[in-house]
């Protein structure tokens, strides 16, 4: 059986966080001043560990190879001044 989760990513630039195998993202942006990724899972699926980049509007790319980045979604934050936030999601 599948559904929909929401997922938190720590305000860092790179996490790793466990989702359920094969959890296909649908959408990231800001709730609530959180960066949050929700994702249709397999509810009996295992974890595992996926790879999430946060880049700021106007920031250099620093992880070489460009096409192994996914763009997730935005989202705005306010942490001492308002932030632009672009959600990416390393690829292996």
């Amino acid at each position: 059986m599948k559904a929909i989760h929401k997922f938190i990513l720590p305000m860092k630039e790179e996490s790793t966080i466990e989702m359920p195998y094969g959890a296909k993202i649908i959408k990231g942006e800001n709730q609530e001043g959180f960066v949050a990724i929700w994702a249709i899972v397999e509810l009996d699926a295992p974890n595992v560990e996926r790879n999430f980049r946060l880049y700021k509007t106007g920031q250099k790319f620093d992880c070489g190879d460009v096409s192994k980045l996914e763009f997730i979604g935005r989202a705005d934050i306010h942490v001492g001044m308002d932030l632009g936030m672009h959600i990416f999601e390393l690829l292996p």
